[in-house]
């Protein structure tokens, strides 16, 4: 009995980043069948998970469970890259220097637009309190 191929779950991609990228298991995502990670979740909302794991790349699935995204929270996203390319102390490879060279790029330009980061980091602290303070007046209220 041949098995048909399984579908692969997109890897996401830290913003700064626009190559092709990889999958969740890790191979090369021009070169076999993929779907988003917003794809893979609706297919387990329609067809179950038992359903879904028969189309789709159980390594890829597993991965895409752990993980969290850029969107939901930026630190978690490092943490995974950290521990993709740096490894995680198992026999796990090293794989590159790449994000280490994009740390590097990016703390050079923070210092060349200082003003312009410090900026952004109060408006985002400001932001962040307001929206504290909206949500304590509103459980004030209730």
């Amino acid at each position: 009995m041949i098995k048909d191929p399984v579908d692969h779950i997109l890897r996401p991609q830290l913003p700064w980043r626009t190559d092709g990228g990889i999958t969740e298991c890790g191979y090369n995502a021009a070169k076999v069948s993929t779907l988003t990670r917003e794809e893979y979740f609706e297919r387990v909302k329609s067809l179950g998970q038992r359903r879904a794991a028969m189309m789709t790349c159980m390594t890829c699935s597993d991965t895409a469970s752990r993980w969290k995204t850029w969107e939901y929270d930026p630190r978690q996203a490092m943490q995974r890259e950290l521990t993709w390319e740096v490894g995680n102390g198992y026999g796990r490879p090293k794989r590159g220097c790449r994000l280490r060279d994009e740390l590097l790029a990016i703390a050079a330009l923070i210092e060349a637009h200082r003003n312009e980061f410090e900026s952004h980091i109060a408006e985002t602290e400001q932001r962040r309190e307001w929206l504290e303070r909206k949500e304590a007046l509103s459980k004030r209220s209730k």
